[in-house]
């Protein structure tokens, strides 16, 4: 008897406090923060994405400023042309005996 009433008075509760609107509102926020396509381990991962793009992007642009200098300095200066071809392609005059030291 006292168990009957114990759950009669629970079901009285949840009448009272919680109605069908907020079922229904509850269920929609966990769709949404759970299983839609904009849910929230999808807009974690999406944001570690561009993250680790961002550093890509940052790794790239410090690449090419080295590059733009090297060609900046094999325009302007014949001496640092002459070491390039030398070092990095093997190049060397006529009659030259060149050592390669690895």
């Amino acid at each position: 008897m006292e168990d009957k009433k114990q759950k009669n008075s629970f079901i009285g509760w949840c009448r009272r406090y919680i109605s069908l609107l907020f079922v229904g509102l509850l269920a929609l926020y966990v769709y949404v923060l759970f299983f839609n396509d904009n849910s929230y381990g999808h807009l974690r991962e999406l944001h570690g994405e561009i993250k680790r793009l961002e550093r890509e992007k940052k790794e790239n642009r410090d690449t090419l400023n080295k590059y733009y200098e090297l060609n900046r300095l094999l325009l302007s200066d014949k001496e640092e042309l002459e070491r390039v071809a030398r070092e990095k392609y093997g190049m060397q005059r006529p009659g030259e005996d060149v050592y390669i030291i690895e």
